[in-house]
């Protein structure tokens, strides 16, 4: 079965608050941190890595013993590249100005299933624990330490759709997958995520359906 990526709306504005409702509705967070934060020190270390199946390249950071990269992973994998195939995207969104405009800038969305094959070797998708690592390392500033973007999510749920036609919240909200699933919920298809909010300092743990599409970012041990 094809995983697929849904072509990209920016958001204009904000929305009315039944929309809003609505949407943390679908999502529940575990837990908040949102207390004032520290600035963010400096890294260890940084560098640059190029991913050599496409040629796109990344700068990185490293704080304690994790290097992470600081831009949201933009590899859009081939067909056949992974098996099962699991190919993510029809061509035709790519050329439609919107959804390029979008890649460009924030990177591509991924649901659990096209997230986890499009790590690169060498790297990791980011457990609980690598995120609850970077936190400690940071003064708990990750959005500074690793310049998080507001790239926000399509939501596959319908409920909202219908409500709203918008699905995503560039520049409002940014989503990032763990690789860890939560397994308190009903078989097991949610997985826990990371999300920032453009008025508010730290972050929120939470748990989100698998179907949904969020940012990633890429972690590996020092080297």
């Amino acid at each position: 079965m094809k995983t697929t990526f849904i072509k990209t709306r920016m958001v204009n504005s904000l929305f009315v608050p039944a929309c809003l409702f609505i949407f943390f509705s679908v999502f529940s967070a575990c837990s908040n941190n949102d207390d004032e934060l520290g600035s963010a020190p400096a890294p260890i270390q940084t560098g640059t890595w190029t991913d050599t199946r496409d040629g796109q390249t990344y700068d990185w950071v490293q704080y304690g013993d994790q290097q992470w990269t600081t831009e949201n992973l933009r590899h859009q994998p081939k067909e056949g590249e992974v098996v099962p195939d699991t190919t993510p995207v029809s061509s035709r969104y790519y050329d439609d100005g919107v959804a390029r405009k979008y890649y460009d800038v924030f990177g591509f969305l991924y649901n659990y299933e096209a997230a986890e094959n499009a790590i690169p070797t060498g790297w990791r998708l980011p457990t609980q624990a690598d995120w609850d690592k970077l936190a400690a390392n940071t003064n708990g500033n990750i959005t500074d330490a690793i310049n998080l973007q507001l790239g926000g999510l399509y939501t596959t749920n319908e409920v909202f759709q219908q409500l709203h036609d918008v699905s995503y919240y560039s520049y409002i909200y940014g989503y990032y997958w763990t690789a860890d699933d939560d397994v308190t919920k009903t078989g097991a298809n949610s997985a826990f995520c990371r999300k920032i909010t453009y008025n508010k300092t730290g972050y929120e743990k939470m748990s989100i359906t698998k179907t949904n599409y969020l940012s990633v970012r890429l972690v590996r041990d020092a080297r």
